[in-house]
């Protein structure tokens, strides 16, 4: 711990200690523990399941909504009768309603992805109503408001992991707070993917009025640097990119052997939604093991299973599970074996990618931040397939290491760069699989990383 002066943080997360998600924070705290005297959480909702070990001085607080983010009967008793302000919202409820200035650009100087388009109206107004009650059914809470405030009035900086959410407080924190101390706390907001890019939804609130209140931004990669700073005006005081990191890698790396198994093995890791596209990696597997060329050239490289294992849950888990059943069990030119893991404790993941191991990662989302799935694979020497949207490309230091594509990449084309890798010689395979090591040891080691954003965050004025 720093002990030159006793400084105290308030977190706001999402879920974190509660549940299996915001694996990348828990990796992130115990280096927050070590430079500040004393930290407190205030998740935004309490998912139930297993709370995570915490170091001594960490506490939780209360959680801000008394139910999940998404449950909208809620929001409606909660959030519409009650006293907290309303009449804030009035210019955000207008830009929602037209569809005004909703930032699509993903880079300085380039289009929208086409997967990013302003959200219709309906959406819009959908999206606005559930944020506004949100915000609202938290301050309503007046026992909860005056913790928060009791909390941050001792803190020295105010952390939100996320940009969206629990940062619309911002604003009102800053004005219940004045009173109260003699010196503003530092408000300092990490931005990722869907809570920065209004191009995932098509639409996200309050964008404004979160950017000019917060004093420190810290995106986890450069492409959200060039975001913030082309699309707001006036912008966060202070930007720096702080990137992300995965303490998990392979300590026998440098006795990795070439692969001897007759099955070649991709894996993915991610929830199973319509943005993360892992139906589209499905169909190019599909389209693979149906092309009679393109398998015996696989047979001939020593192939004679394409194993597809995915990590993660989501609304199209089902689905797309019975559709790879059906098609493990149908006649083709090469055999496959898709297994759907669902939602794992991320020690699980980790341990299979260290037990088992994979030729090929595979992750090709329409949008993302920097995604720490890829980093967990570079750290295990695992090449990866991933489209180059958002911050992606950053991740790509040492190459080769994998292939980037486009955005807009088709199933076709999809095949055909699997196939591509799968033919490689195996000593330009190996060569990815040292590169991608090396590139994770390099940027995205997360002992590195979070030790010196932590002694940032404390230092930051």
């Amino acid at each position: 711990m720093n002990d030159s002066y006793k400084a105290r943080l308030v977190l706001f997360s999402n879920t974190f200690p509660y549940g299996m998600g915001e694996s990348f924070l828990a990796e992130e705290v115990p280096f927050l523990a070590k430079q500040f005297y004393k930290i407190t959480i205030f998740p935004l909702y309490c998912p139930g399941g297993r709370k995570r070990a915490l170091p001594a001085n960490v506490d939780i607080a209360s959680p801000l909504l008394p139910f999940d983010h998404k449950y909208r009967i809620g929001y409606l008793k909660s959030g519409l009768f009650n006293t907290a302000p309303f009449f804030f919202a009035t210019k955000e409820f207008f830009r929602a309603m037209f569809g005004r200035n909703i930032k699509l650009e993903y880079k300085h100087g380039k289009k929208p992805s086409p997967a990013h388009k302003k959200a219709g109206i309906i959406k819009r107004l959908q999206i606005f109503f559930n944020y506004f009650l949100m915000l609202r059914t938290i301050l309503s809470r007046k026992k909860l408001v005056k913790e928060i405030i009791r909390e941050c009035s001792f803190a020295d900086k105010i952390y939100f992991y996320w940009g969206d959410k629990s940062a619309m407080l911002i604003p009102f924190l800053k004005k219940l707070l004045r009173p109260e101390v003699e010196i503003m706390p530092v408000f300092c907001v990490r931005f990722h993917g869907s809570d920065l890019y209004e191009g995932v939804k098509g639409y996200l609130p309050f964008r404004n009025q979160i950017m000019a209140e917060t004093d420190f931004a810290l995106p986890v990669s450069y492409n959200g640097m060039e975001y913030i700073t082309h699309n707001y005006n006036p912008c966060p005081k202070n930007i720096e990119v702080w990137h992300l990191g995965s303490a998990y890698h392979n300590e026998d790396f440098a006795n990795l052997k070439e692969p001897s198994s007759q099955s070649f093995n991709i894996i993915s890791c991610s929830n199973v939604i319509p943005l993360k596209r892992t139906g589209l990696t499905i169909k190019a597997l599909e389209l693979l093991c149906k092309d009679k060329e393109a398998s015996e050239q696989i047979k001939q490289r020593g192939f004679y299973q394409l194993t597809y294992t995915h990590f993660g849950g989501g609304v199209m888990l089902q689905s797309l599970k019975e559709k790879a059943e059906k098609f493990n069990s149908e006649e083709k030119f090469l055999e496959s074996k898709f297994i759907f893991n669902g939602t794992m404790p991320h020690c699980e993941i980790m341990a299979h990618y260290k037990n088992y191991g994979a030729d090929l990662f595979i992750l090709v989302s329409e949008s993302e931040g920097i995604p720490v799935s890829i980093m967990e694979a570079m750290s295990y020497g695992i090449p990866v397939i991933a489209s180059n949207v958002g911050g992606v490309s950053e991740l790509f230091h040492n190459c080769p290491l994998g292939y980037l594509v486009g955005a807009n990449i088709t199933a076709q084309e999809l095949k055909k760069q699997i196939l591509d890798f799968i033919l490689l010689p195996t000593k330009a395979q190996m060569q990815m699989r040292h590169n991608a090591y090396a590139n994770w040891k390099e940027k995205w080691n997360a002992n590195n990383n979070y030790e010196r954003f932590a002694e940032e965050l404390f230092g930051s004025a």
